[in-house]
Formats: structure tokens, C-alpha cells, sequence
């Protein structure tokens, strides 16, 4: 095994120990199959774990898995893996460009954190999904459908921080996680994120969110610059600017653990 770190396990959204999203960061010469990857990811047990591969022009080559299924975007998982690049692959320059397949994702290198350039994931008002109101054993003022996920807002913060889901309750398929959301007291919105089919009950601190979330709120508000609050458990304040064409967020990460796994294709 080579002696070189390969994974490490960092606290995105976090600039103090036991606050924060962890994430596995792993660091691979070449991408293993989806199924490595995804054994991989099972074993760490992480909310995310994210794979970094470097594509020889500068660049890197991304992916994120949950410990069940693969996921395509992932917020902190970007940011950890964007501190791993800085703080341990000798990245020189002031971004980072990431190829998630379909998608590209660059992050904007401060001194004390990361910006991340997301799509901007526009949502469109839907009926009622009897299974959300049965999961959340509450029923939503407004639903919506993103690219990804379902959003169900709620007329305040303190309904939000009060629901306690039913997770004996199954969520669809198509919904790969569930965004709660409301107007803040202290800030624009604030959320909370369920993903029971990726194999996370609650996300600790989901960044991703906000490409969905933010244009939503930017609408209802009509402002850019908005200020979102992930009120789960290790939660916290999000600054998040919504433009034409994307939706930017800022975080820090720090490490919690370094050290080496005997993967074929690890660095």
C-alpha cells in the first residue's frame, strides 16, 4: 500500500471540530467502477463519500455516493473535497473546476473558505404527495418539484424545527430527498433536508440544497443575496447569491482524520 494519504474525513461547513457535515474525501489516480465506489462508500459509512481524481490539465474528475446509491451533487461533499485539493493535492490558482459527468461545478478559492458555483435548479409549484404529508405527519402550506428533489414550505421556522418525520414512512423513488423549508426568523429561509433513500435520515448541513432552495426564495423575495440557515442539528447560516445562470454558496472545511485504505487505483 502506498504510504501516501488517500482518504480523509473532513467537516464541510465547519471552522470548529463537532460542527459540521463530515464527508469522506478519497483520492484516486483513475475512477473505479461505480459498484468500487459504491463498496467503498458502504464501508466508510459517511452522509457522503466523494472521490477526486486528478485529470492531468489541472482539473479534477468528482463523484459522490451515499452509503446506498450514488448521488450526482453534493454540496459539502464539494467543499470537502475542495479542501482536500487545496490542503493536499498542491493546488495552485484561485478555482477549481470538477467534472461530476453532466455536470461541472467550479469552486472559487478564498482564504478562509470556499465559494461553489452551482446550477440553478428552478422549481415549479405540484399537488400534494400524499407520501410527504404522511412522512413529515404534517401537511405543507406549498409543494414544489425540483430537478432533483421535492421542496414542501411551511408558513414558519418554528414548524420547520418542530417536525419530527415518521421514517417508518416510505418516500417515493423519484424523491431523492425531501427540502423543508420556510421563511427564517434570523435570515431568508431556513431548511432542513431528509434523504432516507441515500441512506441519510437527516443531512447534517446538505449545501446542494440551496440550488433549488435559493432560486425559490430569490423569487419569492425578489432579491439575489440571500441569507439561508440550515436549522438540522449541526446546522448554521449559509450565504447564498442567486444570478442568471447559477447559485453560489460559501463554506469552510477542516479535517477531522487522515490516513490510507488499500484501494487498487488510490494514490
Amino acid at each position: 500500500m502506498n504510504e501516501v494519504n488517500n482518504l480523509f474525513i473532513v467537516k464541510a461547513f465547519a471552522s470548529e471540530l463537532f460542527t459540521g457535515n463530515p464527508a469522506a474525501v478519497c483520492v484516486l489516480n483513475e475512477l473505479l467502477p461505480d459498484y468500487s465506489l459504491q463498496q467503498i462508500a458502504a464501508e466508510l459509512n459517511q452522509p457522503i463519500t466523494s472521490f477526486v481524481v486528478p485529470d492531468g490539465s489541472g482539473g479534477y474528475l468528482l463523484r459522490h455516493f451515499g452509503p446506498k446509491n450514488q448521488v450526482e451533487i453534493c454540496g459539502h461533499g464539494t467543499v470537502a473535497a475542495s479542501h482536500v485539493v487545496r490542503e493536499y493535492l498542491g493546488h495552485v490558482g484561485e478555482d477549481i473546476d470538477f467534472c461530476l459527468g453532466r455536470i461541472k461545478v467550479k469552486v472559487g478559492i478564498h482564504s478562509d473558505g470556499f465559494e461553489l458555483e452551482m446550477p440553478k435548479f428552478f422549481c415549479k409549484p405540484i399537488a400534494d404527495v400524499p407520501c410527504v404529508t404522511r412522512f413529515l405527519e404534517k401537511k405543507p402550506r406549498q409543494m414544489y418539484k425540483s430537478f432533483y428533489d421535492v421542496i414542501a414550505e411551511f408558513p414558519s421556522e418554528e414548524i420547520v424545527r418542530s417536525l419530527r418525520p415518521d421514517f417508518s414512512m416510505p418516500l417515493v423513488d423519484s424523491i431523492r430527498a425531501l427540502l423543508v423549508t420556510a421563511p427564517g426568523m434570523n435570515s431568508d429561509y431556513c431548511y432542513r433536508v431528509f434523504a432516507p433513500s441515500i441512506g441519510v435520515d437527516e443531512d447534517y448541513f446538505c449545501g446542494s440544497a440551496n440550488g433549488a432552495l435559493g432560486p425559490l426564495w430569490s423569487h419569492k423575495l425578489k432579491k439575489g443575496n440571500l441569507m439561508g440557515y440550515s436549522v438540522s442539528e449541526r446546522g448554521g447560516p449559509i450565504p447564498c447569491l442567486v444570478n442568471n445562470s447559477s447559485v453560489r454558496i460559501f463554506g469552510k472545511a477542516l479535517t477531522w482524520f487522515s490516513g490510507s485504505i488499500e484501494v487498487g487505483a488510490c494514490a
